[in-house]
């Protein structure tokens, strides 16, 4: 009896436990459904017509998953905001390296409502003043930005705008051609993109100021950012230039003045002339002068102005700006990650005063004057509050809010490096529109993006990686954005080999000719196929490069970020090359001309001094 007990015990454990195991492994699986506090269910349906759809996604396997709470409103002004929880990994078919990003890392908790976008302006910021793109690149750009729900481009040109007569000085070497702009208007009217030059009249000149002609035009002799008002011949340079532009550009509906960071006013020696007094109203004086002669020319044309001074001279009390109110659109800008601590409720009280406002987020040349990878995550998190913001203030102060430009700066200034290169970019500017278009990006939409949208292996990244990635896509612009991931993972390399290497050819073997020869076999060994892909990535870099810029961009990235590493790996290769070869014997310490005190010369000058012979 016991035994026949026990078969059929052992015989029911054998039948369930299967059973149990699979049905522990599918709750497993699916854990994130069946505990989360809600199900995509709970998606609400994108009021924009496009083709980027979330219907026309295929079923794949999701390789980043999302989730988020439902926000019930009655307000029409509304939208979700969507808080990413889990990740998974995903392996490339091809074996390269994946990056380990988790995309929930992004300490995001709360869910905000966001403005209604499908009635605002979505315009994409060109800054022409560095890696000017080839028209070639332009020609499958526009149509791309187009698609994605971009309606009008901010052109910057800067030097790059063909100047005529004795303003031909301030042309860059490889500037456009009058017949170049006329072609950039063209692919945008055909693309159906409204265009708005910029053309800064008061600070951020120093490409006019810096030249020796123009140079007694300054606003402080120092320093070439800011024309001085305090000059009848300020006003006569202005207006050219504005007359040129307005020529080659004949029916634009907007044009954009600038006049932010005006650092330096009522300094230059004819200001104690003018009866003005201060420069706040030195400051409104000058740009109700500009733009009353703009409108002059053109009636019609809507003048936009960057926001900071304006948030000045509200700040300072003034009451002076009525005619500003008039005449001018503030354009709000702020870069950072999240926008809504970056202005308080009396901000928008101010901003509430002007018939209309903008706002300017940004998709690269914002996170550093040096970077040279655009990340996807301080963009993204960047317009995502932005569109937070705007809800807020039209809530609270019906700030009448019709439209955004995502800038995306090349330099932080005339005379500061390149930083990311647009094409390079592309990714961050994507991830921002759709966000701009959709309200939040969904794991549907990621999706989307990242596999049809930009054509990519694998989700672009939205934060550094841990490891090099390495993936490709299929969107205009990839090749340089490839390019920049081969950088990344070259200087990777580099800065693994160097740390080894330096341990032991340190300066004093340099000096000294003098080998630890077994370590410095080992650090042959590393340094050599370094220098070979070093000077493989100079070749290959310059060649992506004449695919979308002049010949001088490939040169200056390079002296830039790159070629002080290369030196120092060949100044050592070098070194390790010789002693390898010669070194056969140690002379006794101490070593040769290592005895004597070292002795470093204080510098004749102080601060104040140098300042003053400049």
């Amino acid at each position: 009896m016991l035994s026949r007990r026990y078969l059929r015990r052992s015989f029911l454990v054998i039948l369930i436990l299967p059973i149990v195991l699979l049905f522990s492994l599918a709750l497993y699986q699916n854990r994130h459904v069946i505990f989360s506090e809600n199900s995509s269910d709970h998606h609400h349906p994108d009021t924009h017509d496009s083709y980027l759809s979330h219907d026309t996604l295929p079923n794949h396997n999701l390789r980043y998953d999302f989730h988020s709470k439902p926000l019930i409103t009655e307000n029409p002004i509304q939208s979700i905001r969507k808080i990413p929880q889990t990740s998974q990994n995903f392996q490339p078919n091809d074996n390269r390296p994946m990056q380990n990003f988790d995309f929930i890392q992004q300490n995001q908790t709360s869910i905000l409502p966001v403005i209604k976008t499908a009635n605002l302006d979505r315009f994409v910021h060109l800054d022409l003043k560095g890696a000017a793109p080839k028209l070639a690149y332009l020609e499958k750009l526009f149509p791309y930005l187009k698609k994605l729900g971009a309606n009008g481009l901010l052109i910057e040109y800067e030097d790059m705008f063909p100047y005529t007569g004795r303003l031909r000085i301030l042309r860059h070497g490889l500037a456009y051609s009058k017949a170049d702009i006329e072609q950039i208007l063209q692919l945008a009217e055909k693309n159906h993109l409204q265009v708005m030059p910029l053309l800064q009249v008061y600070g951020h000149l120093e490409y006019v100021l810096k030249l020796k002609e123009f140079m007694h035009l300054r606003e402080d002799v120092r320093y070439p950012q800011v024309i001085t008002p305090c000059l009848e011949e300020s006003y006569q340079l202005l207006f050219e230039m504005i007359d040129q532009m307005l020529i080659l550009h004949p029916s634009i509906p907007y044009l954009h003045i600038g006049c932010d960071e005006v650092y330096y006013r009522l300094v230059h020696p004819q200001c104690s002339n003018l009866q003005i007094r201060d420069d706040v109203e030195l400051f409104i004086r000058h740009v109700t002068r500009v733009a009353k002669y703009i409108k002059s020319k053109r009636t019609t044309v809507k003048l936009f102005i960057w926001h900071d001074m304006i948030s000045q001279l509200v700040n300072s009390g003034s009451n002076n700006i009525t005619e500003l109110i008039e005449l001018v659109v503030p354009m709000v800008w702020a870069y950072v990650d999240d926008v809504k601590p970056w202005f308080d409720d009396t901000v928008w009280m101010k901003f509430a005063m002007f018939p209309e406002v903008w706002v300017a987020s940004s998709f690269k040349g914002s996170s550093g004057e040096t970077t040279t990878m655009n990340y996807i995550g301080h963009h993204q998190r960047n317009q995502q509050t932005w569109l937070e913001t705007m809800y807020s203030a039209f809530q609270k102060y019906k700030v009448n809010f019709t439209g955004i430009a995502i800038t995306g700066w090349s330099r932080y200034d005339h005379m500061l490096p390149l930083c990311e290169f647009l094409p390079s970019a592309i990714p961050s500017l994507v991830y921002t529109l759709q966000t701009i278009v959709h309200g939040h990006i969904t794991q549907q939409l990621n999706e989307t993006i990242s596999l049809t949208i930009l054509g990519c292996t694998q989700m672009p990244l939205w934060e550094r990686s841990p490891i090099a990635t390495y993936l490709s896509c299929t969107f205009p612009g990839h090749e340089m954005y490839e390019m920049m991931y081969k950088y990344d993972s070259l200087m990777r390399e580099y800065d693994e080999t160097m740390a080894f290497v330096r341990l032991f050819i340190t300066d004093i073997h340099l000096r000294q000719n003098f080998i630890h020869y077994k370590r410095t076999e080992e650090c042959l060994e590393r340094l050599f196929p370094l220098e070979s892909s070093m000077i493989r990535f100079t070749d290959v870099f310059q060649n992506a490069c004449s695919i979308f810029f002049t010949a001088d961009i490939g040169p200056e990235w390079l002296q830039t970020y790159f070629m002080r590493s290369l030196k120092e790996v060949q100044k050592r290769l070098n070194f390790v090359e010789r002693t390898l070869k010669s070194q056969s014997s140690w002379s006794q310490r101490p070593m040769s001309n290592n005895i004597s005190r070292i002795v470093v010369k204080k510098r004749n000058a102080t601060y104040s001094n140098i300042l003053r012979n400049v």
